[in-house]
């Protein structure tokens, strides 16, 4: 996908939709391995796509949990249906946490340290973003842990990407959330 597409993708993730069938996006529960919780519960799975096209399927996990709280270990995983370079993912992530949280003193440092954690991905692919506590996110690409980020409010402040009521695709975000 060309470098140009992330700002499209950016400006347009409102024509996202979510799976047209359970059965078509359905991803089995994966392992303590693969996404650091001990008792994982999925809470919701969806399709991103732009203009029709799907770009990756999402699945959230909590600790035990069937309901939605920022206050438990959770984990994101994203599997991708086409490819991206490491600069496309980190310029998506740095403008979407820009635009949910507007510019702050430790925005730069944040970012950073982002961008130690992202590689190429490409279709087949899976990126989990994996938070045990509110402070720190630990990213792994096909089970292979790539970073570990400790920063104030790390979790939320990356994964509202995903799941906040202000994303780019709120209606996802809550079906990602149960919801």
């Amino acid at each position: 996908m060309p470098d140009t597409a992330i700002p499209i993708l950016s400006r347009l993730t409102g024509v996202i939709a979510s799976c047209a069938t359970a059965a078509f996006c359905s991803v089995a529960t994966p392992s303590k391995a693969e996404i650091g919780l001990s008792a994982p519960t999925k809470l919701g799975e969806v399709t991103f796509r732009w203009l029709g096209l799907p770009l990756y399927d999402a699945s959230l996990f909590l600790e035990g949990e069937e309901q939605f709280d920022w206050n438990t270990p959770l984990a994101l995983r994203l599997s991708y249906r086409r490819a991206f370079s490491k600069d496309q993912l980190m310029r998506a992530t740095a403008a979407e946490i820009e635009r949910l949280e507007g510019q702050r003193a430790d925005q730069a440092q944040f970012l950073q340290k982002l961008d130690q954690c992202f590689r190429d991905v490409g279709a087949g692919d899976s990126f989990v973003a994996s938070s045990p506590s509110r402070n720190q996110v630990a990213l792994y690409l096909n089970g292979k842990r790539t970073c570990s980020v400790r920063h104030p409010d790390a979790r939320k402040r990356f994964l509202n990407i995903w799941l906040s009521d202000n994303s780019r695709a709120a209606r996802l975000s809550r079906e990602l959330r149960g919801q």
